[in-house]
């Protein structure tokens, strides 16, 4: 049985929207959603990161042109969210990239980069019942705003928390059947594993943006299942408390 209508419709659920609007708060940072009214300024931002993060001997491997243009590739295949200070300040953006295991239409930046299947992936895996792929897209801190406005630097795992539990919201039983996939310096996949995040590598690293990449995919619910195990006050904030029955 297909499932491709039915999963292209929750996937316009979860991306769609007409303008950028806040949804959540803690204390002085603000979660928004972003839509296409913020595209621009999330190219700025993430260019302005990724080129500080990859720029040798003063050379940065893109140029903004071609931030933008993978921007009006993705943005609206996208669930976008950033975290501002409440004065407005952008501190940090995630999106997740969702496609149907099934849909043919359009590749995911993983697809691209290593020449690997939505369903070759699900295999790799061993999750027979995978419906839905998110493609980790445009993770971007920017750590000397965090310092300016009086949050260290060891705390940008709550600003990734923040991103988290507006990106996955209202999953729910879908959980199940989604996987995250990404393409990961060694480095950022450890972090990534330390703090809790369960990667697994799929293939040989490619070299690009002057850096070795990996392949890789996790299963959103055992991502839940270790948070709840391993860091049950992170856990409560990313999904709420564990209710008697669950």
């Amino acid at each position: 049985m297909s499932f491709l209508n039915q999963d292209r419709e929750i996937i316009e659920k979860a991306v769609r929207i007409e303008s950028s609007r806040c949804v959540d708060s803690a204390g002085d940072l603000e979660l928004w959603r972003m839509g296409p009214d913020q595209a621009e300024e999330m190219n700025d931002f993430v260019y302005r990161i990724y080129a500080d993060a990859f720029r040798e001997d003063g050379v940065v491997p893109f140029t903004h042109k071609e931030i933008a243009e993978i921007g009006d590739e993705y943005f609206r295949r996208a669930r976008v969210c950033a975290v501002r200070h409440k004065d407005g300040t952008l501190l940090g953006t995630w999106g997740l990239i969702l496609k149907s295991v099934e849909d043919e239409s359009f590749q995911l930046p993983i697809e691209k980069a290593f020449a690997i299947t939505p369903a070759q992936i699900a295999q790799k895996m061993g999750l027979s019942e995978a419906r839905i792929l998110f493609n980790g897209w445009r993770t971007a801190i920017d750590k000397e705003a965090l310092e300016k406005h009086g949050i260290d630097r060891s705390k940008s795992i709550f600003v990734f928390d923040f991103l988290l539990r507006g990106l996955t919201a209202d999953f729910g039983e879908m959980s199940q059947s989604i996987l995250g996939v990404a393409e990961m310096e060694l480095l950022v996949l450890k972090y990534h594993r330390r703090i809790g995040i369960p990667w697994e590598i799929l293939g040989e690293a490619k070299h690009y943006w002057g850096r070795d990449r990996y392949p890789c995919a996790f299963r959103l619910s055992e991502f839940e299942a270790h948070m709840r195990k391993h860091h049950p006050d992170r856990a409560d904030f990313l999904y709420g408390k564990e209710t008697a029955a669950s």
